[in-house]
């Protein structure tokens, strides 16, 4: 068998972050970790993740301690990963935000993690969620905040209410995240509505009022990171821990919690229904979910994990940080984005009339 061709993973340099598609199939093109080998294990997993979502080396490391080879693949947004188990592609282990898995469990598409020995290493507020009380479907994994990324030098206050966004100080040097659930969500925040909402009249204003902002937004794109590091970017809805990588660059990028709410997330690992390998996925989740190797995540990723013994390993300038591990006042501000259940069509016809209703006018998404 011919030698694999390998895809490396840079410790946390900008580039694309959490939910950034990077065109490319990693089934496609390696089995992770076989550098020097003569063909693969016996033993095999395969993995589908976001991208940069993962510390450089914990595939290799996992791979020298078990012999279990990886195929490593990544997604562009939870849509992507909905359809793809719905088809049964033949993942065996795959990470699913909040709201996602409640609609995974409701159509019983995960399988029980029968085998995982941590749930007890858990902080508090991750041990019995409410989509999964028991964790007998989904291990907490990494956690973060939505917020507003921005630059200290361009901006003449902190931006610390949605409003900011809308502001025509700031005309073409804002971005909006391409995700319908984010980007829609901070619109109701903003008119005083739950993020959450699945009245007609309500997310027919939000995106009315996204509509008018369209003129000062430069794209909407879950790729800024370098936009924010680079000055480019002086304004964008952001998840916290893209933030962290751009000021690991630029050290006048922050991020603020909007003084209206927020969103909080948790993203999980969980077993598909028709996963192959099921053995090999609990395998996994017992050598990644210890302090050493989660904290390497977080160190590596910006994103704060679940495991309360990692925080002794994280860096110090993530700890106590709305960038990383945000103070108990900031969290009082956030919520979870919930299962829209039918009322995900709602949504779906919304976002789909804001993108492309308005032709040339719509900033263009990212690839």
């Amino acid at each position: 068998m011919s030698e694999p061709v390998l895809r490396v993973l840079a410790a946390h340099p900008p580039g694309p972050g959490r939910r950034e598609f990077l065109g490319l199939s990693l089934t496609a093109l390696a089995w992770l970790g076989l550098s020097g080998c003569s063909g693969p294990s016996r033993r095999s997993l395969n993995i589908f993740n976001y991208s940069n979502y993962i510390a450089p080396d914990t595939i290799s490391r996992f791979r020298a301690q078990t012999g279990i080879a990886v195929i490593y693949d990544e997604f562009s947004s939870q849509d992507v990963l909905f359809a793809k188990l719905k088809l049964g592609a033949g993942y065996d282990l795959v990470v699913a935000s909040d709201y996602m898995l409640r609609r995974l469990l409701r159509q019983e598409l995960l399988a029980p993690l029968d085998g995982f020995a941590n749930r007890n290493g858990m902080m508090e507020r991750f041990r019995h969620p409410p989509w999964d009380p028991d964790l007998r479907f989904s291990v907490p994994y990494l956690w973060g905040t939505t917020g507003i990324g921005y630059n200290r030098r361009r901006v003449r206050r902190v931006p610390d209410s949605w409003n900011a966004l809308w502001d025509p100080a700031y005309r073409g040097h804002i971005t909006m995240l391409d995700e319908k659930r984010d980007t829609l969500g901070a619109s109701l925040i903003r008119l005083g509505h739950s993020g959450n909402s699945m009245s007609r009249a309500e997310l027919e204003a939000a995106s009315r009022a996204l509509e008018e902002q369209k003129p000062l937004v430069k794209q909407y794109t879950n790729d800024y990171i370098d936009g924010l590091a680079r000055n480019e970017i002086w304004l964008a809805l952001a998840w916290s821990g893209d933030v962290a990588r751009a000021r690991d660059s630029n050290p006048d990028v922050d991020y603020v919690l909007p003084r209206e709410g927020s969103f909080v997330f948790v993203d999980s690992w969980c077993v598909p229904r028709d996963a192959p390998h099921p053995r090999e996925a609990i395998t996994f989740l017992n050598y990644l979910m210890q302090p050493e190797p989660l904290a390497q995540v977080t160190n590596a990723t910006g994103f704060p994990s679940t495991l309360a013994e990692a925080c002794r390993l994280v860096r110090t300038d993530l700890l106590e940080n709305p960038l990383g591990y945000p103070p108990r006042d900031m969290l009082d501000r956030t919520f979870f984005q919930e299962d829209l259940g039918p009322g995900e069509r709602l949504w779906d016809q919304v976002w789909d009339q804001l993108k492309f209703r308005s032709g040339p006018d719509l900033p263009q998404t990212s690839p």
